[in-house]
This record gives C-alpha cells, structure tokens and sequence, in this order.
C-alpha cells in the first residue's frame, strides 16, 4: 500500500510541474495565436487540479498523529 502512495504522489508531483510550467510558458509553437495561448493555460490549470486532487487522495493522515 506504501507503494501505491508513493507511485501516485511522484504522478502527482509530475502534473503539477507540468501544469505550472504549461501556465508560466503557455503554447510552445513559434507564433502562437492567443486562443492558443489561453488552451494552454487551461490545459495547464486542469493538470495542476487533477494533481492537487491525486495528492490530497492519497495523503495518509493517520501517520502523523
């Protein structure tokens, strides 16, 4: 079950450095259009949630009482 955390909290952990980079740099292509720009954003808020979400899911309070 330690291992299930673990796994789920490095996903979680990679999610959300990808969405906050997604936010920071928006659209990588070379002249993006600011519809572009803004799906990124979105997209890069959505992967910040669900991760927050994943690691609130499988935080173990119980272990540190």
């Amino acid at each position: 079950m330690k291992l299930f955390r673990i796994v789920f909290l490095i996903i979680a952990l990679i999610l959300i450095v990808a969405g906050v980079f997604m936010i920071a740099n928006g659209s990588l292509e070379m002249y993006p259009t600011s519809e572009q720009q803004g799906k990124a954003h979105i997209a890069g808020a959505f992967l910040d949630f669900v991760g927050g979400i994943i690691s609130i899911l499988t935080y173990n309070k119980s272990k540190y009482e």
